[in-house]
Order: structure tokens, then sequence, then C-alpha cells
């Protein structure tokens, strides 16, 4: 009789235990990520692009409030100037830009500055000048005249 050698029989080594995401479940994560991240960006650049079109380029200013006042020196000895100090408020409803202001005495402009006004905003400005005129017993008029907007 022969006798047979037989091998011992091992069972299998064990799996390596996973430590994470299945792979199926890695890829379904990684298309939500890039379908949010893709989706803030459109959302952004849409409302980015209707904010654009929706704000004046331009401003639209008006004056409100203006005040005008003076002294004057024309007593005897005096140096026959009229100092004006004028004040107003710009109110812009249109785009950030630029507004130039007029100041006018008897319907002559005496003084002109240009102010860089924000969107939607309000300024409140205050001008001075001196004329070489005194007006006597006339009473004088002013304006502040809005002159240009870009």
């Amino acid at each position: 009789m022969s006798r047979r050698l037989s091998l011992p029989v091992y069972p299998p080594p064990p799996r390596p235990q996973s430590g994470g995401l299945s792979r199926s479940a890695i890829i379904v994560i990684s298309i939500v990520v890039i379908v949010i991240v893709v989706g803030v960006v459109l959302a952004g650049d849409l409302l980015a692009g209707r904010e654009q079109a929706l704000a004046p380029t331009k401003p639209n200013v008006a004056i409100i409030d203006p005040q005008g006042s003076y002294t004057d020196d024309c007593g005897a000895g005096g140096s026959k100037q009229t100092k004006w100090h004028f004040k107003a408020t710009l109110v812009n409803t249109g785009g950030t830009g630029f507004a130039e202001i007029g100041y006018d005495v008897n319907g002559q402009q005496v003084q002109q500055n240009t102010y860089y006004i924000y969107y939607k905003s309000t300024a409140f400005v205050a001008e001075s000048a001196t004329v070489n005129v005194c007006y006597g017993t006339t009473t004088p008029t002013y304006a502040i005249v809005l002159l240009a907007e870009r």
C-alpha cells in the first residue's frame, strides 16, 4: 500500500478591511460636488450679470436744499468784495460717477466744482467764492446748478 501525503489546506487569508467608502460611493459624491460647484458658478455669473445690467452706468444727480449767503466788505475803506457761501445736498439715484456743479450769482457763474459721487448715495457739498462786486441796496440772487454728469 502506498501512502499519499497530502498537504494541509489552509483557509484563504482574510480580505483587507475597507477603511473608507466604496468606489461607487466615491463616484456619486464626486458627481454631486461637481454639480454643486458648477451650479454655484453659473448662479454667481447670472446674478452678477443681472446686477450689472440693472446698475446705471452714469450718475443721475438732483440738488436738494440749496442754500446761499454772503457777506460784503463794501463800506468806506473796505475791499469792495463780497464773499459767498454755498451749501447743498447732492442726491444720486444713478451710477457712480462725476457731477459738475456750478454756483451762480445774478446769473453769472462764480464757482464750479466736480464731485465724485457713489452709486445711489447722497453727498453734502459746501463752497465759497469771492467776487469783486458790491450790491448796494439791490438783493442779489444765487443758484446752485447741475452742469454735467459723467
